[in-house]
């Protein structure tokens, strides 16, 4: 009995994964990290459907600055997130658009480089935790390819450098999702 269950979990797991849309998106990034200044990086998003509407998804994002460049002063801020989690898609009928909100969390890695000792700042390092929530808007191109834009907020949470800093803001995203497997939704359906 339990190796009929498990052939027929298996089975309809396969045949779910099987008819799943497979997403990468590659992305531009502007991060306010409040005390950890602004900056701007790039990453990669890693997305599968669950349904037509609803996707789940890994996204990891590499954004930097350098405050006082050149000078003796000058100082790198760096964040790196990997978050994992999903994504809402509505859309709107008749025309090639959809609106997308997502939530997730994950690990943050926040730094702070001087480039000197003189200029009373050590280096800051920590691992920690971190959310966010976006809103956004996807233009169906092609069924393979979508522009995308998201605005939203980026929290991340530390114990001990930046312990009582506000590391979090607004965050701007665009970029391109490319379906890797299945497609975006159909061009001639619910367009005409």
């Amino acid at each position: 009995m339990k190796k009929i269950i498990v052939m027929i979990v298996t089975l309809l797991s396969s045949t779910t994964i099987a008819m799943a849309n497979l997403y990468v998106d590659g992305l531009l990034i502007v991060n306010n990290a409040g005390d950890a200044k602004t900056q701007s990086g790039f990453g990669l998003k890693l997305a599968g459907s669950i349904r037509d509407d609803l996707n789940i998804f890994f996204r990891s994002t590499y954004s930097s600055t350098t405050e006082d460049p050149n000078m003796i002063n000058e100082t790198e801020y760096m964040q790196i997130q990997g978050f994992l989690g999903g994504e809402y898609i509505y859309y709107i009928q008749q025309y090639p658009v959809a609106i997308t909100l997502s939530a997730a969390a994950g690990i943050s890695h926040t730094e702070v480089s001087p480039k000197d000792d003189y200029s009373g700042i050590k280096d800051l390092s920590e691992r920690g935790i971190g959310y966010g929530l976006w809103l956004g808007g996807q233009w169906m191109l092609t069924q393979l390819v979508s522009p995308f834009i998201e605005i939203g907020y980026a929290k991340s949470m530390y114990t001990t450098d930046f312990k009582n800093a506000s590391i979090g803001g607004f965050q701007f995203l665009a970029g391109i999702r490319f379906a890797v497997w299945g497609k975006n939704k159909s061009l001639s359906e619910d367009f005409e």
